[in-house]
């Protein structure tokens, strides 16, 4: 496969891992919190009293309550936006955090990332699937096609974790422990959290809370799991990629539940911006690995590069 294939597919799923995940991964011991009541579509949780417990809470308060009534609810529909300097992605599809991040998202790439898809051999159509232990991206037939006919790359948590350093060891705990509040609770992580305004988002009235995250509380957030080391090093790639601050943006409904969220920060790249909407909580999720004779392991591909070099 072409030098210019195997760069576009190593950048891709730094670029698909923002998209499941948004920039900061689970605060506290990693696990999700879960609370009494049943969750069904945003808007719509059976609580009937959320006003009165909004109006009661502080912001961290608040949010620490979101955090946990959307955890509980396991599972959403999603659409998300994530722009990376001149390049974009818009996908939408549904997700499950109830055992890991699982679930299969579908979209297209637009600007640069779109011409290196196209040098690639792909169509500008992109598919990830998430599972518990891989993440599994599908291009199209023009892409199979450079790839021996295999429609889906695979590329496994560990070998991530494996190729890039202490970026793959926080990539690879983010992936594995993602859910959609994960910058809620980064914002309270924070301690600078502020409500900002209220907004109807997708037809649901919301209270916009927001935040900025300097570099060295990313790096703490961002390397839950990780070696006292490994963080030291996440924190240096943060810095020598231009990184200092991230601000996080969230919208919430009146129901306690996660509406919006965007994740932005500068970069040497230039600037990252992910926007996620969810709706339709506790949505049934089912997702399995493709079929082993239609795909490739990323992995493999990038031992066959370097041995042919």
């Amino acid at each position: 496969m072409r030098k210019t294939g195997r760069t576009f597919l190593a950048a891709t799923v730094v670029v698909l891992a923002l998209t499941a995940t948004g920039c900061a991964s689970k605060g506290g011991d990693g696990s999700a919190s879960s609370t009494t009541g049943g969750t069904g579509s945003t808007g719509s949780t059976g609580g009937g009293n959320a006003d009165g417990q909004a109006a009661a809470l502080d912001p961290a308060a608040l949010l620490k309550l979101v955090g946990e009534k959307t955890s509980a609810a396991k599972s959403a529909k999603v659409e998300v936006t994530t722009e990376m300097g001149a390049s974009k992605t818009a996908m939408k599809g549904a997700i499950s955090w109830e055992s890991g991040l699982q679930g299969e998202v579908s979209g297209n790439v637009g600007g640069a990332m779109a011409e290196s898809l196209t040098e690639a051999g792909g169509d500008g159509s992109i598919t990830a699937r998430y599972l518990s232990d891989a993440m599994y991206i599908n291009m199209g037939d023009g892409m199979a096609a450079q790839l021996g006919g295999a429609h889906w790359i695979k590329y496994g948590y560990a070998d991530l974790a494996k190729l890039m350093g202490a970026a793959g060891d926080s990539l690879k705990n983010q992936l594995q422990n993602a859910d959609p509040v994960s910058s809620v609770r980064a914002l309270i992580a924070s301690g600078q959290v502020e409500k900002t305004g209220t907004e109807t988002v997708g037809g649901v009235k919301s209270t916009k809370y927001e935040g900025d995250l300097a570099a060295a509380d990313l790096a703490q957030v961002g390397g839950n799991g990780l070696t006292s080391e490994q963080t030291e090093a996440l924190q240096k790639q943060f810095t020598d990629s231009g990184i200092t601050t991230e601000h996080i943006e969230v919208w919430i409904s009146t129901d306690n539940l996660l509406v919006k969220k965007v994740e932005s920060f500068d970069s040497k790249v230039g600037k990252v911006v992910s926007t996620a909407l969810y709706t339709d909580y506790g949505s049934s999720v089912a997702t399995s690995a493709p079929s082993a004779s239609d795909t490739v392991d990323f992995a493999e591909l990038m031992k066959s590069a370097q041995d042919a070099s």
